[in-house]
């Protein structure tokens, strides 16, 4: 789970390494745009957080950048033409700021870029940066920003239209113990409360930023107030705050989505018996277990591509996510089988009161098919309320292909009405 950074030569030969130790990661980046210059880019999490610095791998030397007291994960992206700048990607409460660094002053300048998220973010010849951009209200799209200030200058590649969207708003609960949960809200036209639909990120090692979600705006086009919770587990909010889901997967995070709920109650957001649950791939995961682990909470769950049995899953997933969930785990199901029990829905089919339903990809060596298959036989035998819809393709089939996105968002709509009446 840890990762050092290796500079390996055409041959595939190792000629550096550069790590800080067992309980940290180095992340390598983008190397110097200059010929003969073997200096690259890198993050490290020593400190707690993501700091950005500089590696020579052919001399050894490392820079960290003189970052001070800005909050949050910093991380470097790309270099300035000319190699004399840095641009750097905050993220604090999963808000995104870019930054410019230069070199040869140690000076920071925070650009004056929209609000948003910036993905594939590199400068161009000329100096100015190219940002894959988007917004809870503005589709991905292609834009330049002034390579000093960070203005955008121009939409280089736009999308179509999109019908009007509902924006998201940053919110912070904080639970019993202090430990303060960052989420996206969204609601309806209207007054509250409302029909209210808490979604989990897959993941667990993401984040969910201010970034443009149709499903999200499909439920608030119908009614439905929408919160996405970045739960322990996520990314950019610490490597404590990451970390501390190890080895308990599935306690903290439906901890958090209680929380979660009672915000929700107590802001007059929501309706307290129309709460119901969604999320894909690790989000589908949490949506069962929390059906399970605290059933009296939930009107209904709608999980894509879950998993339901982490012992059964170990058996039938690809080599590498084994090696990935061993980690997780600390451990086989034969090495810790009280972790493995604890962590999945399947142990919990008794307590699930709400009504489920599940999307699943037959071709899915992430989720596979039969851990699924298992649970969903467990709950109707024991007489719960469960529909699984099977398609056909893979763990990112309902991503990838619209109209297959659009058939299961019909779905989870179908559904909701069906469990509110």
């Amino acid at each position: 789970m840890q990762f050092s950074a290796l500079a390996l030569d055409t041959a595939g030969r190792v000629i550096a390494e550069l790590w800080d130790g067992p309980e940290s990661s180095i992340e390598p980046g983008r190397f110097a745009p200059i010929a003969g210059d073997t200096r690259i880019l890198a993050a490290s999490n020593r400190s707690g957080v993501q700091r950005p610095l500089i590696w020579d791998v052919r001399s050894g030397e490392r820079r960290d950048l003189a970052i001070g007291d800005v909050a949050g994960e910093i991380a470097p992206l790309d270099w300035s033409p000319d190699g004399r700048r840095v641009l750097l990607s905050q993220f604090a409460d999963a808000r995104q700021q870019l930054y410019s660094y230069d070199l040869d002053s140690d000076t920071l300048t925070r650009l004056d870029h929209p609000a948003g998220t910036f993905k594939e973010t590199y400068f161009v010849p000329s100096g100015a940066i190219f940002a894959q951009y988007q917004s809870s209200t503005t589709p991905a799209r292609l834009i330049e920003l002034d390579g000093t200030t960070g203005a955008q200058t121009r939409t280089v590649l736009a999308v179509d239209d999109a019908p009007p969207s509902q924006p998201w708003r940053s919110i912070t609960f904080k639970l019993s113990d202090g430990q303060a949960i960052q989420g996206w809200l969204a609601v309806p036209v209207g007054s509250g409360p409302f029909p209210t639909i808490l979604e989990t990120h897959g993941g667990p090692a993401s984040v969910t930023t201010d970034s443009y979600e149709p499903n999200s705006q499909m439920w608030l086009d119908h009614g439905f107030a929408f919160l996405s919770i970045n739960y322990r587990g996520s990314t950019t909010f610490g490597k404590q705050f990451e970390e501390q889901i190890w080895h308990d997967l599935g306690h903290w995070e439906v901890e958090d989505m209680a929380a979660a709920r009672d915000w929700l109650i107590e802001q007059g957001i929501a309706i307290p018996d129309e709460i119901l649950l969604t999320g894909w791939s690790y989000g589908g995961y949490l949506t069962l277990q929390a059906l399970g682990t605290r059933p009296e909470l939930w009107a209904g769950g709608m999980a894509g591509i879950a998993i339901a049995d982490w012992a059964v899953q170990y058996e039938d997933t690809a080599a590498m996510l084994r090696g990935y969930q061993v980690a997780l785990f600390g451990g086989t199901p034969a090495q810790q089988p009280e972790r493995y029990a604890a962590s999945s829905p399947i142990s919990y089919a008794e307590q699930v009161r709400a009504p489920v339903l599940i999307i699943q990809g037959r071709n899915d060596t992430r989720t596979p098919a039969r851990p699924i298959e298992m649970y969903a036989a467990k709950l109707k035998r024991l007489g719960k309320t469960i529909t699984v819809h099977w398609f056909d393709t893979g763990h990112l089939g309902s991503f990838a292909q619209t109209d297959l996105a659009i058939e299961h968002q019909e779905m989870l709509l179908r559904f909701a009405y069906s469990v509110l009446g």
